[in-house]
């Protein structure tokens, strides 16, 4: 059966391209986001405090996964042939230090996410300097969304691609430590993705419902009313989004670090799967409609006028578990596929 053709390119070449596509994805989010958060916002238009946070969030949260993914991607670039590296064993770029290790790995992700945080949180404070205290519109959001936080994931992309295709010569050397895969998926992987969709979700609560009154009355009196079905009325954008982002990137994760050699398995028995059967994804699809019934029966439970803080917390814990579930299932998917396939050539 013949094979798909790559096209290699030079490692400069090849983030050039990547950055390209970056921005134009970054722009795509920065639409939707924008205007989810406007569709919330009274009148449809968002203070100055809202508009900093919307950004400065966003950011962070952008940064904080595309970190890791960029890291990775890098990796997978070198792996696939699609990038090739223009230096030697000895370049500079090369880390000296296992950039996947857990700790090294999350660390680095809070430290750019909060770096972007603040580069966002400028920006957005003299934008809302120009506002002198008037709202933002949609078009206003959209520019500094896609100007400042799109920005800032743009150049976080590619200088992980590029510090990642460099560690993946000094990981296929066995340069570093292997890792179970069962600690690997849900120890390493999964909770601190988890934890970050928690956090960013409950934060993301308040930018949504900050202009929220409690009671369904409220709509009487020509305001939004916060009650239990407003809470989950977007759980299931919550649900496809999270699934497709995730299942996707921490496939692609287990895989790349089974290729790079960084993984032991725990129990060859359940662990190793024919290479001409491997894991589907129906197992991802069950979780997300489980999830999503789960998290709207527990909104039948939520009170008719919850405050903001149990809104947040709903909804962060909702969005925490199932990030965690599909990372965990998907990264070991990704990793016993890829090793399959590897011991079957």
């Amino acid at each position: 059966m013949a094979t798909a053709r790559v096209e290699t390119r030079p490692l400069p070449q090849h983030l050039g391209r990547i950055a390209v596509a970056g921005a134009i994805v970054a722009f795509v989010i920065a639409l939707v986001v924008s205007a989810l958060a406007a569709s919330r916002a009274t009148a449809h238009v968002l203070s100055p405090a809202a508009l900093a946070a919307v950004v400065a969030g966003a950011a962070a949260a952008l940064v904080f996964v595309g970190w890791v993914n960029a890291l990775y991607t890098g990796a997978a670039d070198v792996l696939s042939a699609e990038a090739v590296l223009d230096c030697g064993p000895d370049c500079r770029s090369v880390p000296r230090d296992d950039p996947w290790g857990a700790r090294r790995l999350w660390f680095g992700a809070l430290a750019w996410s909060a770096l972007a945080a603040v580069w966002a949180l400028a920006g957005a404070g003299l934008v809302a300097v120009a506002l002198d205290g008037k709202r933002a519109r949609l078009v206003v959001l959209l520019a500094a969304f896609a100007g400042l936080a799109g920005t800032a994931a743009v150049v976080v992309e590619v200088l992980g691609r590029h510090r990642g295709a460099h560690a993946a010569r000094r990981a296929l050397g066995g340069a570093w430590p292997a890792t179970s895969l069962r600690k690997r998926a849900w120890k390493q992987v999964a909770v601190p993705i988890a934890l970050g969709q928690a956090v960013v979700n409950a934060a993301l609560s308040w930018v949504l419902f900050h202009d929220y009154v409690r009671g369904a009355g409220a709509a009487a009196a020509g305001t939004h009313g916060m009650t239990g079905k407003v809470v989950i009325a977007d759980f299931v954008i919550t649900v496809v989004t999270l699934t497709l982002v995730f299942a996707s990137m921490t496939r692609r994760w287990g895989g790349t670090d089974a290729e790079l050699g960084r993984l032991t398995l725990d129990d060859a028995d359940a662990q190793v799967v024919p290479p001409k059967a491997p894991i589907g994804g129906q197992g991802v699809l069950y979780i997300a409609v489980l999830t999503y019934i789960v998290g709207i029966l527990t909104g039948k439970f939520l009170p008719t006028g919850p405050t903001l803080w149990l809104a947040a917390v709903a909804r962060g814990l909702f969005a925490g578990v199932l990030a965690y579930i599909v990372a965990g299932v998907s990264y070991t998917r990704g990793a016993v596929n890829s090793l399959a396939a590897r011991d079957g050539r």
